[in-house]
């Protein structure tokens, strides 16, 4: 990756080593953007933890300020700092992203006051993010494995379209700034008994992104896969297809399919082989980066 997209990244933390997960692939971001990693982690504010002694909160406040840097040692590719932030989880992500070009998270993390579920925390960051946000779903014991994955994710890259000028929106934030070793792959769910002039409308429609997408030096190959349900034919394309990424818009609705966060997209993110992209709509971004 290369240009300005995606040079000032921002991975939530909450001193697990499952939200740790996510900093190898804001890692590999950074790497090819020559850019920069900053964890950030977040502590409840004093007025939410009247009951517990002033003493022990600066114990707690101490150890998790050890453990942030310590993550942030471990980045090795990139130079990552670091933010102790008060507030909720999903209000200080929210709230560092609108200085930011991308958030990296994982699904879910540690218990208690700083978990990470999708329902959540994640799910929160996604609807609210000025910001495309990164989802990656993590495994224990793995970040080994997560720097692998990290490593073939911009090699071959899902691009599910629907149809809508929202759900074509959302390859443009990561076309501006992909190398050319990097290949797309378009593809729209049409239902199994889908006639073939609908079919073939949609091959048509796809190979025109394509060829846009040529005429700025990227290589873009088109699928028209046939499932009745759009997520499950999208997971099932990308891991066939040792894809290493998906991306998504938040929202855009086109025709009999409506994608958005507690549907298709939704979906792909809690049951998909890879990472997700989610990108807010150019409004969406806009407004939430003034509030």
């Amino acid at each position: 990756m290369s240009g300005v997209v995606f040079r000032d990244v921002l991975v939530p933390f909450d001193g697990s080593e499952l939200s740790e997960t996510a900093a190898p692939f804001a890692a590999e971001i950074a790497r090819r953007s020559c850019g920069t990693v900053t964890l950030v982690r977040a502590m409840p504010e004093p007025v939410i933890v009247t009951d517990i002694p002033k003493h022990l909160l600066a114990q707690v406040t101490s150890a998790a300020r050890k453990e942030l840097e310590a993550a942030a040692a471990r980045v090795e590719a990139v130079g990552a700092k670091t933010l102790l932030r008060e507030g909720l989880p999903a209000d200080v992500i929210v709230r560092e992203a609108r200085s930011r070009d991308l958030v990296v998270m994982t699904t879910h993390g540690r218990s208690g006051l700083s978990r990470f579920v999708l329902g959540s925390v994640t799910e929160r960051v996604i609807r609210l993010s000025p910001v495309p946000v990164l989802v990656v779903r993590p495994r224990r014991g793995t970040l080994k494995a997560a720097a692998t994955a990290a490593g073939r994710m911009l090699r071959d890259v899902v691009v599910p379209l629907d149809g809508s000028e929202l759900s074509r929106q959302a390859v443009a934030p990561l076309a501006a700034g992909l190398a050319g070793d990097t290949r797309l792959h378009l593809l729209t769910v049409v239902r199994r008994r889908a006639s073939a002039s609908e079919a073939d409308g949609a091959a048509d429609w796809l190979a025109a992104r394509a060829a846009a997408l040529g005429e700025r030096g990227l290589a873009a190959l088109t699928r028209v896969v046939h499932h009745d349900v759009p997520a499950e034919g999208i997971a099932a394309y990308a891991e066939h297809n040792d894809c290493g990424l998906i991306v998504m818009s938040t929202h855009g609705a086109g025709g009999m399919k409506e994608w958005m966060v507690g549907s298709v997209t939704d979906r792909v993110i809690r049951t998909g082989p890879v990472p997700v992209l989610v990108v807010p709509s150019p409004g969406r971004a806009k407004k939430m980066r003034t509030k």
